[in-house]
């Protein structure tokens, strides 16, 4: 890429930096985008795995979070049916809690009308235990004096990176993996020209000319800006460490989502079903060491366990139930440091600077494609500041779909049946592959229903207890961007987090397949498949 010149060079493959690498080639400008690992690879396949509205932000006053967060959510399950599902939750409320059952109630009136009242259901109250309890056999029977059921989106959010990145892509933008930014180019008066990057895998370097750089490096933004050299009166973040723990869904088999108050410290926290696993998170811990280094401790894991053991006291949750953990951080805006952690904000800032950088911070899963084109906004504007203006069109991305849900015959979790349906006519797949890959894939699912149907071997199970098939492998390295097996196993078909044995079992085949389409030698084969094991031990090191 050497002398490659574009417009806007983007640093980091998270979920903010690939929407705006998307949003920026909707609008016609010449986009290059660097992530030194995978997409996704941080913070943004960390999460809780939810688009929500931030109910909770009501109680803090944050009217207009909640707001931008839940016409987000009606915004992501057009343009995403496939990756962003209604998913109920259950509020229990026991006596003696405050905010008590009739406030909730007034609180979820509250959240339904901020959504305009085009949630995907509006919530309901049930009263006494008894009802509370037919519809969450799980919980804690004494002191229930009632439940509230509202709903939410789940999300796969490594796939929703992904296919803003794959979209990127096929509008031009030039994204590329495993490539870091190691300097910032500057003229003698400052002004930032572009910058130097460096292939992690082949160790080429290059360097890359823009007029103008953005800083969507999440957890990493402060790391960054001191790497760079670049002046700030004060540091961006207050970052702060979230875990998950994914236990069998025998051990705590729910068919909704729980919102618990943790009776450790009044925290609010989720039990969510998700991919034939039931997810147990968060914590919310301040954190002060390496973002490369994050990982769940023994201590989180057993306050996770205690937890859930205040509300289902039948499950007697141990941490020897728990098959993995992930563990990200939160890139919150800093607050003044006696204030709780979760108390902090979600909201995001941009900050333009007259020498050609654009830093954006904080925000949240949901409001990324908000981020995204507040962000190139600011851009162009300090474009036009520099006296470098660029013609911009506007973009699209409220009702542009992303690609798996490009060509539905509707907008909505009807169409992406009918992919299902047709996957079962058209290729003989039974009807847990076709839920399975139409879930996924959308309408790019048929790509790998016709490879099964090439060759029966393909639609094999990678996992007897799991959904996921080999077709998916060769698809991950085809057409989804995976470049090692950690990209394949940690993210695009997710055994790291849902397979008892994390994927260590297959971890060989599938370097033999990743390496016979990539063109990986013995030694490069054995490279990555220690990298895979050794993120599995990181994933276990609270043990």
């Amino acid at each position: 890429m050497s002398d490659s010149a574009f417009d806007v060079v983007v640093i980091g493959g998270g979920i903010t930096g690939a929407g705006i690498a998307r949003d920026a080639s909707l609008r016609g400008l010449k986009v290059a985008l660097f992530e030194k690992g995978d997409y996704a690879s941080g913070t943004s396949s960390k999460s809780s795995k939810l688009v929500h509205g931030g109910l909770r932000y009501l109680e803090h006053g944050e009217i207009a979070l909640v707001f931008e967060s839940v016409s987000e959510r009606r915004v992501q399950t057009r343009v995403a049916p496939h990756l962003v599902r209604p998913l109920p939750f259950l509020i229990p409320i026991y006596k003696g809690a405050k905010p008590g059952l009739e406030v909730m109630n007034v609180g979820l009136w509250i959240y339904d009308s901020l959504a305009l009242f085009r949630a995907p259901r509006l919530h309901k109250t049930f009263r006494g235990a008894k009802a509370a309890l037919e519809l969450e056999p799980q919980l804690q029977p004494e002191g229930l004096r009632g439940i509230l059921e509202y709903y939410d989106c789940a999300t796969d959010d490594a796939r929703l990176v992904l296919e803003n990145a794959i979209d990127a892509r096929q509008l031009g933008a030039d994204c590329r993996t495993y490539t870091e930014v190691q300097r910032l180019l500057r003229r003698t008066d400052g002004r930032i020209t572009g910058v130097e990057i460096k292939d992690r895998l082949t160790g080429a370097t290059s360097t890359v000319h823009a007029r103008v750089v953005i800083l969507a490096a999440g957890a990493w933004t402060d790391e960054m800006i001191r790497r760079f050299e670049v002046p700030m009166q004060r540091p961006i973040l207050r970052r702060t460490k979230g875990v998950h723990i994914v236990l069998p869904r025998d051990r705590l088999p729910l068919a909704r989502a729980i919102t618990l108050i943790s009776p450790v410290d009044q925290r609010v926290m989720f039990a969510i079903p998700w991919r034939e696993r039931t997810v147990l998170g968060t914590t919310d811990t301040d954190f002060t060491g390496s973002a490369d280094e994050v990982a769940a401790d023994a201590s989180d894991v057993q306050y996770l366990c205690d937890s859930g053991n205040g509300y289902f006291p039948g499950a007697n949750l141990t941490p020897d139930d728990v098959i993995s953990t992930w563990a990200g951080l939160r890139p919150l805006i800093a607050a003044p440091p006696n204030v709780d952690e979760s108390e902090i904000s979600r909201e995001h800032e941009v900050f333009s600077r007259n020498d050609g950088l654009v830093i954006i911070a904080g925000g949240k899963l949901t409001t990324y494609r908000r981020m995204a084109s507040e962000a190139v906004h600011e851009t162009l504007k300090l474009m036009s500041e520099l006296g470098e203006p660029v013609e911009g069109t506007r973009a699209n991305t409220k009702s542009r779909p992303l690609p798996g849900a490009a060509g539905l015959v509707s907008d909505d979790l009807e169409g992406v049946a009918a992919v299902g349906r047709k996957l079962m006519d058209d290729h003989g797949l039974d009807v847990d592959t076709a839920t399975h890959l139409c879930g996924v894939y959308g309408t790019r699912a048929p790509l790998i229903a016709a490879r099964i149907s090439e060759d029966r071997a393909l639609g094999r199970r990678l996992d007897r207890e799991l959904p996921y098939v080999w077709a998916e492998i060769e698809f991950a390295a085809t057409h989804d961007l995976a470049r090692t097996v950690e990209d394949v196993l940690g993210r695009r078909v997710p055994l790291l987090l849902v397979s008892r044995d994390q994927g260590l079992g297959i971890c060989e085949r599938v370097a033999d397949m990743l390496g016979a389409i990539h063109g990986w030698s013995a030694e490069l084969r054995s490279t990555m498949i220690e990298e895979y094991r050794a993120e599995v031990e990181l994933s276990r090191r609270w043990r």
